[in-house]
């Protein structure tokens, strides 16, 4: 569902044009979602998802120094076989 429809929607519903009910006839919206996207944007003024805080998952075992050694190694140890 685009930004935009969410914004439409939401703007038909605070103006009183349409009901909830009526946006969920004429949208792809459930009511759970439509209640969802009306509490992000009086929480955050949008309807975008919220930032992220930084990688998702898991955290990385090995950061770009310890990558750049095991490189380094393996070249060294590659050209002593040769």
């Amino acid at each position: 569902i685009t930004p935009d429809l969410k914004l439409a929607a939401i703007r038909f519903h605070e103006q009183g044009i349409l009901t909830t009910r009526e946006i969920l006839e004429c949208t792809v919206f459930s009511k759970c979602m439509f209640q969802r996207v009306l509490k992000l944007y009086h929480e955050t003024g949008d309807v975008g998802p919220k930032p992220h805080s930084g990688y998702a998952g898991r955290p990385r075992s090995l950061n770009v120094t310890d990558l750049q050694y095991l490189i380094e190694t393996s070249v060294m140890v590659s050209v002593e076989i040769e």
